[in-house]
């Protein structure tokens, strides 16, 4: 009996561990995501202070206030439109030629699953940037 309730312990405490362990990765691959592509620019804190952003002429924006602007609701659709570039964004480029859904598309070429991976790439920066919000 004891066995028994010690194996039930066990796989239970295992699956929480895997459980917390894979929240962990998606925290930590969406960080790593955002710090890739978006903190030259926007800055670690996403406050718009990369390291490139004094050279843009026009002033990078603040994307810990995206909610805030918004009537404290965080805007998803439009922070993954910007980030794929099916929005036009001043200092993105144009619509036409956007930016990091054609670079995502371009690192994944001839993947099976390309336009997916692009979409959960996007969401993650887009999911990342609403923890940025104060």
């Amino acid at each position: 009996m004891h066995a028994f309730v010690f194996a039930l312990v066990a796989m239970f405490s295992t699956t929480v561990l895997l459980a917390a362990v894979d929240v962990w990765a998606a925290v930590d691959a969406s960080a790593a995501l955002y710090l890739k592509y978006c903190s030259s620019c926007h800055g670690d804190e996403g406050k718009g202070r990369g390291p490139v952003s004094s050279d843009f002429k026009v002033k990078v924006p603040d994307l810990t206030t995206l909610s805030k602007n918004n009537k404290g609701v965080y805007p998803l659709q439009r922070v993954m439109s910007a980030i794929d570039g099916t929005r036009k964004v001043h200092g993105h480029g144009d619509p036409a030629m956007p930016v990091w859904g054609e670079a995502f598309k371009e690192e994944l070429k001839g993947d099976k699953y390309a336009e997916l991976t692009t979409l959960r790439k996007t969401q993650a920066i887009a999911d990342y940037i609403a923890k940025l919000q104060r």
